[in-house]
């Protein structure tokens, strides 16, 4: 079965992502950034075959590239709040495409600084999203930051 098939079934079986899904999806996900969540959990939210990120530092494929990320951005960046601005979601086929706006605000430490500083962004994200063949959970499969907004005050990512 290939990937469209097995997102067909499960959009057959479990029906399409809802709205409602969707926003409690991206609450979760940016709590689970926030609490410093083990990989595990965030592997979890995220296809299996196919996962794409891209961040303002490159292009992240498949689970391992982005376990990797996430492990050396828990070293860097600490007291981290996201606030969900807004979540808009369009169907387009079994898939789900999410436009989000979120706060980030963190306190990130870069050696050999005697300090840490703080950085806030307003973020705008592209997210394409499906219900996971095996479990009919959602799962992001593609992830884009499309722009990320210094707050006032803010330093440069």
């Amino acid at each position: 079965m290939n990937d469209t098939t097995a997102a067909t079934t499960a959009v057959t079986t479990w029906g399409a992502l809802t709205h409602e899904e969707v926003e409690r999806f991206a609450r979760d996900w940016y709590r689970k950034l926030d609490i410093h969540a083990p990989p595990e959990e965030l592997v979890a939210m995220v296809t299996t075959e196919g996962l794409a990120f891209d961040l303002p530092e490159g292009v992240l494929h498949g689970v391992a590239a982005f376990r990797d990320w996430y492990e050396g951005v828990v070293r860097i960046f600490f007291d981290e709040v996201h606030v969900l601005d807004r979540v808009d979601v369009s169907q387009q086929g079994p898939q789900a495409l999410v436009k989000v706006q979120v706060n980030w605000q963190a306190r990130r430490w870069q050696a050999p600084a005697p300090r840490s500083e703080w950085i806030g962004f307003d973020v705008d994200q592209d997210w394409v999203m499906e219900r996971s063949a095996a479990t009919g959970q959602p799962v992001i499969l593609r992830y884009v930051v499309n722009a990320l907004r210094p707050m006032p005050g803010s330093p440069r990512l």
